[in-house]
């Protein structure tokens, strides 16, 4: 097993030849990759970092004191952190299991670029990759989860991929390595655990080897994903376009398309949208515009001519900025730069103010002899939904009440526009 795992991590080292960071948790797969790295002939400056996440009173303690003492007696320097991983996931609206990994990940960054260790080694087994892979799939994650857990992703490394766990557990037997055993990992409520006591006990039935099955698809998996990533790259040209910030899909170009629902997955999953959700967008193509979808961090509009993707943050805190200048010789507001209004500043009251537009809002635009509904405005525009949420009056107060001066950042009322006798001039701009 030394020499395996040292093949291994000399080929992921491959050019690299500074400290490496090993996270070791206590259990036996980090236990016994420290040993083996401790020992290994690939010679590098090796450190340890250990969190204790305060998730089982005393036996977490217990976790970090056995991984202080091991590096204590090889004098490896060792880094160890206690955290409230349930806070954080309250705080967070997170899981434990993804606050854990969110803590752990963002710890051992710090001290690599901290400390200057460019390689972090995960202690990720056989059995580990073939989980990951049933719960994606049960999840539905696509091709991408079905590739398992990568042996190295940017500088962190995995050099036990290639070890099941009952091999690493033999190798702590016979070489008495000191470890300790999470209880949790008995909780079969807990989906992993589930798998790997009961539905990988049926799969050694059926295939005793199928955890090198499992590892050899996964590797075909990775490679059919690189070559979908390259078609993926050219189609995203060929129905993508932006308009500012957001993303649009043309819906004429997916609907030609044969494989629609792929790449439109491919297109929102990474937005957070879920499957549900995506099938049912692609209902609307047929369906007509007017449908949203929200995942936690992105707004679907089906519009007109595209799917429309917006962060759901983009509109949170605008501003209103307002500047006037005197009208310089040749000055024409129809060369006004993108988002900016102009209008004579001496028709204007101060200060101006703005506001969501409502239902009901009347107002004259440019160009026009009578007043307009702001939403038949809209429609004329064929603004989307998302577009028109965000549009603001703007509009100043006297005794008589409100006077809509714009409808930001899209047309100024006539009554504020631009004349030969215009001395000074507002710029109106809408910015966040």
């Amino acid at each position: 097993m030394q020499r395996t795992f040292d093949r291994e991590l000399d080929r992921l080292l491959a050019g690299y030849n500074g400290p490496l960071l090993l996270a070791v948790s206590g259990g036996v797969d980090s236990m016994v990759m420290l040993f083996l790295a401790a020992r290994s002939s690939v010679k590098r400056d090796i450190a340890v970092a250990h969190m204790n996440f305060l998730l089982r009173p005393g036996d977490c303690d217990a976790d970090e004191l056995l991984v202080r003492e091991t590096c204590a007696a090889a004098g490896i320097p060792f880094f160890a952190k206690k955290i409230d991983t349930r806070a954080y996931a309250r705080s967070k609206g997170v899981s434990i299991e993804m606050a854990a990994r969110e803590l752990r990940y963002g710890w051992f960054s710090e001290l690599m670029s901290e400390h200057g260790f460019g390689r972090l080694l995960v202690a990720h087994n056989q059995n580990d990759n073939a989980e990951t892979m049933m719960l994606n799939l049960l999840r539905g994650t696509g091709l991408r989860g079905l590739c398992g857990i990568r042996e190295a992703n940017g500088a962190v490394l995995r050099p036990m991929l290639g070890f099941s766990r009952s091999q690493i557990e033999e190798f702590a037997a016979r070489n008495n390595i000191v470890f300790r055993e999470d209880a949790t990992n008995a909780d079969t409520a807990i989906a992993r655990n589930r798998i790997r006591h009961n539905v990988f006990a049926e799969f050694g039935k059926v295939n005793p080897s199928f955890l090198n099955t499992f590892a050899t698809e996964a590797k075909h998996f990775a490679q059919a994903e690189e070559i979908l990533d390259a078609l993926f790259d050219a189609k995203r040209e060929e129905l993508c376009s932006r308009d500012g910030d957001a993303e649009r899909i043309s819906i004429a170009a997916l609907a030609a398309e044969p494989h629609r629902d792929y790449w439109m997955f491919r297109l929102l999953e990474p937005y957070g949208f879920t499957a549900s959700q995506i099938s049912d967008a692609l209902e609307t193509i047929a369906a007509g515009s007017g449908r949203e979808f929200l995942s936690a961090t992105h707004r679907l509009i089906r519009d007109r001519e595209f799917f429309k993707i917006y962060p759901l943050d983009a509109g949170a805190a605008f501003r209103l900025e307002v500047s006037v200048f005197e009208r310089p010789a040749g000055f024409d507001p129809s060369k006004a730069h993108s988002g900016v209004l102009y209008a004579d500043a001496d028709t204007l009251k101060e200060p101006l103010q703005m506001r969501p537009w409502r239902r009901g809002d009347r107002f004259v635009p440019l160009g026009m002899k009578g007043s307009r509904l702001v939403s038949d405005f809209f429609t004329d525009l064929k603004l989307d939904l998302e577009q028109k949420s965000r549009a603001r009056i703007v509009y100043w107060e006297d005794a008589r009440g409100e006077h809509i001066a714009a409808v930001a950042p899209y047309r100024i009322a006539d009554s504020h526009k631009i004349t030969p006798a215009t001395r000074r001039v507002a710029a109106i701009k809408l910015s966040f």
